[in-house]
């Protein structure tokens, strides 16, 4: 895998915190504790276009960047891995929330149905979908070392992405149609070498250009009256936002500028993404039974309880080690073994 780059770090912290506000802001509305009104409803739109993008982006690099599926067994010892490795937090916080949405009717910001179809065939019902939709990115794309052909898989990705809508029936098709694109072309900036980019002050130049393209230009259309998603508006908006914030992350670990805090909030980003909604709805359903209903207050202690909530959790289930296998089931499976080929 050669050296971490802590470019990806920025920009898991920067993805996660969105997802987290995102879904906070999103549930206070449901619930009628947060007035829906033009500048909220375009900041959650806005933030709509690039942050899940950049989380599917960073996974197409990184699998790019490691040896894993670039020959048929590869592949499948990959789709076996990658089966474990998203499968268990996938199933289980999923059921969790499923059984908590059926316990506690204002607890998860979600609907739910039959298991079964929460699981398998509605799985955008819980933020869980993205570990579902990135399985079958993983199953369907072979870790392909050739830019010219993953051009031609990006550019039908592009299509796909215009005509997402024709397949709303099928959950599989769908979600890889809508961010199929941000996973390969994540594969062919890595090909490309964008991890060897210098310092040059032209990247910062132009990851500026773009974030300020991107926020005029996502400014203008909703003021216009532009809603839409899926589109080749959005598609260009989301482009113009990942590579200016890719861009941007780089050019400052490019010149050797770190920050301890983003490491290690970059080490809990998976969990805090896993239990955030857990947490924060809990906080607000906790507020909302003692008639508590003051927004500042719910936005705060919802963002405290989504952050470190999880990452305390995270903390104590690493230090217990097997419960650490909702998070991580590789990492304890390897631990097991470490520990019983130690004691023979």
């Amino acid at each position: 895998m050669g050296k971490r780059e802590t470019w990806i770090d920025s920009i898991k912290v920067l993805a996660c915190t969105l997802i987290l506000v995102g879904h906070l802001l999103q549930g206070l509305q449901r619930t009628g504790i947060l007035v829906r009104e033009p500048r909220l409803t375009f900041f959650i739109w806005f933030i709509y276009l690039f942050h899940v993008q950049l989380f599917f982006l960073s996974s197409g690099y990184l699998y790019a960047k490691s040896d894993r599926g670039t020959g048929l067994m590869s592949w499948l010892g990959n789709v076996g891995y990658k089966l474990v490795a998203l499968g268990v937090p996938y199933f289980v916080f999923s059921t969790i929330t499923w059984l908590l949405k059926n316990s506690f009717v204002d607890l998860v910001n979600i609907r739910t149905g039959h298991l079964w179809s929460f699981l398998l065939k509605s799985p955008a019902l819980a933020q869980y979908w993205y570990l579902y939709t990135l399985f079958f990115l993983f199953l369907f794309i072979p870790n392909i070392k050739n830019s010219k052909v993953l051009m031609v898989i990006l550019l039908g990705f592009f299509v796909l992405y215009l005509l997402s809508n024709k397949f709303v029936a099928f959950f599989i098709p769908y979600s890889m149609a809508q961010y199929g694109f941000w996973f390969v072309l994540g594969m062919i900036m890595q090909n490309m070498g964008f991890g060897n980019i210098a310092p040059k002050k032209r990247i910062l130049f132009t990851a500026l250009v773009f974030l300020i393209l991107f926020t005029g230009l996502s400014s203008a259309l909703y003021s216009y009256g532009y809603r839409a998603t899926f589109s080749a508006w959005t598609l260009l908006l989301g482009t113009l936002a990942c590579l200016g914030f890719t861009m941007l992350f780089k050019y400052i670990e490019a010149s050797g500028i770190t920050s301890s805090n983003v490491t290690v909030l970059s080490k809990y980003t998976f969990p805090v993404y896993l239990l955030h909604t857990i947490y924060a709805a809990s906080v607000r359903t906790l507020l909302i039974y003692f008639g508590i209903r003051d927004v500042q207050l719910h936005v705060v202690l919802g963002l405290i309880a989504g952050t470190i909530g999880s990452i305390v959790t995270a903390w104590l289930f690493e230090k217990l080690v097997y419960p650490e296998f909702v998070f991580y089931p590789w990492k304890v499976i390897k631990k097991v073994k470490d520990k019983n080929a130690s004691g023979k």
